[in-house]
């Protein structure tokens, strides 16, 4: 009886929660301008000002460091970068409870979703970092709703674009595409079982050189991962839980290709990698650090956990067809895996991206009693089958 009544208010809500949030955090952060963010604004005063293109690591963050371009050639501070940003993740929320309502069909469903996303500060704050997280996040939720929704070719087009600003917003864009690659793949499969045979072979030949390649390029432009492997932190430097090996750790020639010395690494330190990779991945999903505060930890403990456990029922409801189901899986344990193979998750930044998705699959793992059931002649039918 209350949630009906409590139905005509709850966009309501959501909105006022979501500006509340906004302006609470502008008064907090205002423009965060941090380590990383120097060299974007170089790369984008070199665009803007000079009209020269420097192809260094940069580049590979050309779709953020362009829009920074865009608004220093406009004159544009950068408080109106950080409100586009903010602007940006309301549209965003839109598109994901407009997901949530098209994949459950309540209301309910919808709304918690939202208001997971909207009012968790940890994903919200990055929008008033000049950073690519807060972008990457709005514009993920966005191409997720497309793609998703899409029930015919011409529809799935509609995303393209967006997949492009993605793969060029930074380099773990990488992982949307490996994810979308599949959601095709296994949509064609559902559509022609004949087509899906004579596709898949050389389809994921290609994709699988592209992707070769692309990963080669990115480990030659960012860092060297054996001299992070070998201080063995979890936390970005944070020297508390690092990992040590009791014997001398193989350190191949520098002058090995990247990808050579990466297999030689593992090799030759097998179970000191093991180690390390499995606590990284730990950690990545943990997200509590030893440098939050207590109240910080005990509300990611009391919020993201229970969301996780969730997700996971979520994520099992025949609700979703399988290429949803492998489309937010690759996403999740893909990019999970980049994090615990690469870089430290220092600020939690890395697992951003993921958390529309999962408070959207723990939307949708919330027990519902039967009268809150949706009934087979409400869902959208071809959706929920994965039809194009």
């Amino acid at each position: 009886m209350l949630r009906n009544a409590f139905r005509p208010y709850h966009v309501y809500f959501l909105s006022f929660t979501w500006l509340f949030v906004q302006l609470i955090l502008f008064s907090r952060y205002g423009v965060k301008i941090v380590f990383d963010s120097h060299r974007y604004i170089q790369h984008a005063t070199e665009m803007a000002v000079q009209h020269h293109l420097v192809w260094d690591r940069n580049i590979l963050y050309i779709g953020y460091t362009a829009l920074l371009a865009l608004f220093l050639k406009l004159q544009l501070p950068f408080e109106a970068v950080v409100v586009f940003q903010s602007l940006l993740s309301g549209v965003a929320a839109c598109c994901l409870y407009a997901l949530a309502q098209r994949l459950t069909g309540r209301w309910q469903a919808a709304f918690t979703a939202t208001l997971a996303y909207v009012a968790w500060p940890d994903l919200q704050a990055w929008n008033f970092y000049i950073h690519t997280d807060a972008l990457f996040c709005s514009i993920l939720t966005i191409y997720t709703y497309v793609l998703l929704k899409a029930q015919k070719v011409r529809q799935l087009l509609l995303a393209a674009p967006l997949l492009g600003w993605l793969l060029f917003l930074r380099p773990n864009g990488i992982v949307i595409g490996v994810a979308t690659f599949f959601y095709l793949l296994f949509l064609l499969k559902h559509y022609s079982q004949s087509i899906f045979r004579r596709v898949a072979v050389g389809a994921s030949v290609v994709f699988i050189l592209l992707a070769g390649f692309s990963f080669n390029r990115i480990l030659h432009n960012i860092f060297s991962l054996i001299s992070i492997y070998q201080g063995g932190s979890l936390f970005g430097g944070h020297p508390f839980g690092a990992v040590t090996s009791s014997a001398p750790l193989y350190i191949p020639a520098a002058t090995a290709p990247l990808w050579q010395q990466l297999l030689l690494f593992i090799g030759h330190n097998p179970f000191y990698f093991t180690k390390l990779f499995v606590l990284k991945f730990i950690v990545f999903f943990a997200q509590i650090k030893p440098y939050y505060s207590a109240i910080h930890n005990i509300s990611i403990i009391l919020f993201i956990y229970p969301a996780y456990l969730l997700a996971w029922l979520g994520i099992k409801k025949t609700i979703l067809s399988q290429p949803q189901r492998l489309f937010f899986l690759i996403v999740i344990g893909l990019q999970a895996t980049i994090a615990a193979a690469t870089l430290p998750d220092w600020d939690n930044r890395f697992i951003v991206p993921l958390l529309p998705g999962i408070f959207l699959l723990a939307a949708i793992g919330i027990p519902v009693g039967r009268q809150l059931g949706v009934p087979s002649s409400v869902r959208p039918a071809q959706v929920s089958q994965g039809k194009p």
